[in-house]
């Protein structure tokens, strides 16, 4: 596999699954749940989920993070899976915040001034504080 296939780029192999929604377990449709009353949601994604979750902690306005996986291949996907790279999923970090007390545009400026997606499997940069 080239090193682009590695990073998620290119064909799928014959051996993967096909992307027919008719046969596929995966979700088709949107999440059922809502934000708080109040709340709004947003979704990131940047590599490794762990560090993502960690800077949207720590905004003020933040009141709930959840890490997870969106798209893919595979339904209900483990973390080894994912890590493998062959589900092509991405890990994500949906934040819950209060509009009122942190913007979307706080949110974007903390996710842009911790991830440089031209790094390696797109990781965060964790900065200690």
């Amino acid at each position: 596999m080239s090193w682009l296939g590695k990073l998620g780029f290119g064909t799928r192999s014959p051996t993967e699954p096909s992307m027919d929604s008719s046969s596929s377990s995966i979700a088709q449709g949107p999440d059922n749940d809502i934000p708080a009353p109040g709340q709004q949601f947003a979704q990131f994604g940047a590599g490794c989920f762990w560090g993502v979750e960690l800077v949207f902690q720590r905004v003020p306005g933040v009141t709930k993070t959840e890490v997870g996986y969106t798209q893919g291949f595979i339904h209900k996907p483990t973390y080894e899976d994912v890590c493998s790279g062959t589900t092509n999923h991405s890990e994500v970090v949906r934040v819950q915040y209060d509009p009122k007390e942190c913007s979307f545009e706080s949110l974007l400026d903390a996710f842009w001034a911790r991830h440089d997606p031209t790094t390696l499997n797109r990781q965060i940069e964790l900065l200690c504080r």
